[in-house]
């Protein structure tokens, strides 16, 4: 009896904690010891990784982070074989210790940059500008410009693309069956597409940082997070399936998280100097986009009775106004590692609208249907062929 009241009388928050005390008593003790450096008789493995460069006139600016387990000292820094003088916020650089190193250096534009960085213990870590460009500085006139290229080629193409309605209004049941099926192709070439970009991005952030597992956590964490929003609407509806205006927003919301990815991706090329986006391929990109306002509309066609005209700009909005902001933030601000995560959540939430699109489908065509699979193939071709016109 003793000890069952005194048991009563350890507060169960404290209980709690118990195996993460012991937990951490042990990882402090073993890290004291050291028993596997003691029996470690080779070199310390050093690895460096940059996050973002950054051309001045007559200054190379990098961000470099620690990509090892091991600790590094960066002694020395040579631009094209020839060592330079250089200062940096920390040349001793803990594991995920990060660092700015200036470099003067009177580069020329597009030739290319061979920079190497040698440890104090002799090691010689290398990276390569493939073409050294001018780094856009954030003043009002870049920022203008960022801005307006993602309208361009986020924002007006969807708002072009609902005014596919009117036609969706009147279409049979059939063909409002075959543009749902179409919605789902396309849908699922920008999954395949959003997932192969994000995990080129997790192959370039510091392999210390695991992209690949923050790619996942990002998709996994907007699934989780759509799917109880889906809930939560359902349980405020009187119906189970999603209405055509809610299914709508889901299908813009998850092409919109793609859509900010691509403004990244468009932002960082530019700040790069690796694209020079021209007027063809800004056509591209619009008429690349343009498809994606159809795949919004597609579920308003069964509706009883039009959505106002303020649906349709929010629509249009969440869809396309990513865009902008991707490409502000990828010209100014862009690193692999929250690229990676951002590129996860869009892969996450477009899965999750294609599974609410696959439900709202009518029973009389079902994926399997020769309607449905020719709806797929269109979408899933259309998209293809359009996308060859922003490669």
């Amino acid at each position: 009896m003793a000890t069952a009241t005194s048991t009563r009388r350890i507060p169960n928050w404290l209980s709690a904690l118990a195996p993460v005390a012991v937990i951490a008593v042990l990882v402090a003790v073993f890290l004291v010891l050291d028993p596997i450096g003691k029996l470690r008789h080779t070199p310390p493995v050093e690895s460096l990784a940059v996050e973002r460069t950054t051309l001045k006139i007559d200054l190379i600016q990098l961000q470099v982070r620690n990509d090892g387990n091991d600790p590094v000292t960066i002694a020395q820094v040579l631009v094209n074989d020839a060592y330079r003088p250089f200062t940096a916020t920390d040349t001793k650089l803990a594991r995920l210790g990060k660092t700015t190193i200036d470099i003067p250096y009177p580069w020329e534009e597009g030739l290319p940059l061979r920079i190497a960085f040698l440890t104090d213990t002799g090691l010689r870590i290398e990276h390569e500008i493939e073409a050294a460009s001018l780094t856009p500085e954030p003043d009002a006139s870049t920022f203008a410009i960022y801005g307006l290229l993602g309208v361009y080629i986020g924002l007006i193409p969807i708002v072009v693309g609902l005014l596919w309605f009117p036609a969706l209004r009147r279409a049979s049941a059939k063909w409002l069956a075959f543009f749902l099926a179409f919605t789902i192709g396309l849908l699922a070439f920008l999954l395949i597409d959003t997932v192969s970009e994000g995990l080129d991005l997790a192959a370039a952030t510091p392999s210390v940082l695991n992209g690949t597992a923050l790619f996942g956590i990002g998709a996994l964490a907007a699934v989780v997070a759509l799917v109880a929003l889906g809930d939560y609407m359902g349980s405020r509806g009187s119906s189970k399936t999603m209405s055509g205006l809610t299914l709508a927003y889901f299908i813009a919301s998850g092409i919109g998280l793609h859509n900010l990815g691509e403004g990244l991706a468009v932002g960082a090329a530019l700040a790069a100097g690796e694209a020079a986006l021209g007027a063809f391929l800004v056509l591209g990109f619009m008429l690349h986009n343009t498809t994606e306002g159809l795949a919004i509309v597609a579920p308003l066609g069964r509706e009883q009775t039009r959505p106002p005209l303020k649906h349709f700009l929010g629509l249009g909005v969440v869809a396309g106004l990513p865009t902008v902001f991707g490409a502000w933030a990828g010209g100014f601000a862009f690193t692999p590692l929250w690229a990676t995560l951002a590129f996860g959540v869009a892969a996450g939430a477009i899965a999750e609208v294609i599974w609410a699109v696959s439900k709202g489908m009518p029973r009389s065509a079902r994926l399997t249907s020769p309607v449905a699979a020719a709806g797929i193939v269109t979408g899933l071709a259309f998209m293809y062929a359009t996308s060859l016109f922003t490669a």
